[in-house]
């Protein structure tokens, strides 16, 4: 199986995203680190990770579960990105990793919420 080199300098490694969406899910985390594992678990190959309305929320249901409300799902993406876990332009519907910090060979390379689409080539 071929390694697919990393386009930054430095020690990386690869990670399961099912582990990441596992932990997300896992109540006895802090909600700052279940938002960075929302993140890495769903990121596409841009490093966003996309949700439809409400999907954070209930990933981030309680052990009782118990769905956060919106307000608590801001509070706790503000803490994620005051610990630099995610970029500023994260919100509820998209939380995007910083680009140093994820890397994935595959998926999808847009993002509805933030408006990113590649690039089309004009061809006469």
């Amino acid at each position: 199986m071929g390694r697919t080199p990393f386009q930054f300098e430095g020690d990386y490694a690869a990670v399961s995203q099912d582990e990441y969406k596992r932990r997300a899910r896992d109540s006895r985390f802090d909600y700052a680190h279940r938002i960075e594992y929302a993140a890495m678990g769903w990121a596409n190959q841009i490093g966003h990770a996309e949700f439809p309305p409400g999907e954070l929320n209930k990933i981030l249901a309680d052990k009782d579960g118990r769905v956060p409300s919106h307000n608590a799902v801001n509070n706790h993406i503000r803490k994620a990105k005051g610990w630099g876990f995610i970029e500023m332009e994260s919100n509820r519907r998209c939380l995007v990793l910083p680009m140093y910090h994820f890397q994935k060979g595959i998926g999808d390379r847009t993002c509805d919420e933030h408006g990113v689409r590649p690039y089309k080539r004009f061809r006469p």
